[in-house]
């Protein structure tokens, strides 16, 4: 004779506790999106404006060269694009540690490479002395944000 086993109930399912660190991150994310985002509305509008002929005469009167004045408008769409295109992508990584999605780890670990990489390059280019007494700051916020990712319990929220 066979034993009868009622059937269980399904196991409540695992409520995963998202990392204080992930969500102060996530909301620095935020307010970087939107200050960039303001950026770049401030940088169309100066893009507008810089067809005016009162704007060109108060630059000119700075003796501002002709080639930068030809090419204004262009470096100042170029820039509001790209603050553009970094404050959306900061929002969408801010919605992704919210909510533990795997890519947005991967994202945020290559922004931070490319941080360092980025950094140690520009001081080596430009050489200036400030440049190289704020390296080390420049350089030690990414790299902690990496190692803080690189932790199991974060690992363990963005599943990877």
């Amino acid at each position: 004779m066979t034993e009868y086993y009622p059937p269980q109930p399904y196991p409540a399912p695992s409520f995963r506790q998202r990392p204080t660190g992930v969500t102060l991150l996530a909301i620095l994310n935020i307010l970087v999106g939107v200050l960039l985002l303001l950026g770049a509305l401030g940088l169309f509008l100066a893009m507008s404006l810089a067809g005016d002929p009162v704007f060109q005469e108060a630059l000119a009167d700075s003796d501002v060269p002709e080639w930068f004045m030809d090419q204004l408008s262009l470096l100042l769409g170029v820039l509001g694009a790209f603050s553009l295109i970094m404050g959306v992508l900061s929002l969408v990584v801010s919605y992704g540690f919210l909510n533990g999605k795997g890519w947005s780890w991967y994202l945020a670990v290559i922004y931070g490479f490319l941080s360092v990489g980025l950094t140690v390059v520009s001081t080596i280019l430009t050489g200036g002395l400030i440049d190289f007494l704020t390296l080390g700051i420049s350089i030690v916020i990414p790299v902690l944000i990496i190692v803080y990712l690189f932790q199991p319990h974060v690992k363990a929220w963005f599943s990877v």
